[in-house]
């Protein structure tokens, strides 16, 4: 089924077992970024899906963020907080935005 012309996307939300889960998959992309949503509590990352979808991945109730990047060491999986990026070889940054609004509706 084709989309309409001027239709939203679908969103699909898929809450994750872990933050370990989402910083994890945040770090395997090219261009590693989470959201941080103070109001909601909750990381999440978005990634467009098949057909033009939105997948949103979430967790909720995780550590709040104590630096701008997370610092993921990809041999590891141990991660840490920091407000630079790391220059350690192992290490993948992903860079925290904190989200202050969003019309996503309840993560």
């Amino acid at each position: 089924m084709e989309p309409t012309e001027g239709a939203w996307p679908r969103v699909v939300k898929v809450m994750l077992d872990s933050f370990d889960d989402i910083v994890l998959l945040a770090s395997s992309f090219p261009i590693p970024i989470l959201h941080y949503s103070e109001a909601d509590d909750a990381y999440f990352l978005l990634v467009t899906g098949p057909g033009g979808g939105i997948l949103i991945y979430y967790v909720k109730n995780a550590e709040r963020p104590r630096g701008r990047y997370i610092h993921i060491d990809k041999i590891s999986g141990r991660y840490s907080f920091g407000n630079t990026l790391s220059l350690e070889p192992n290490h993948v940054s992903v860079l925290v935005l904190r989200i202050r609004q969003h019309r996503l509706g309840e993560l």
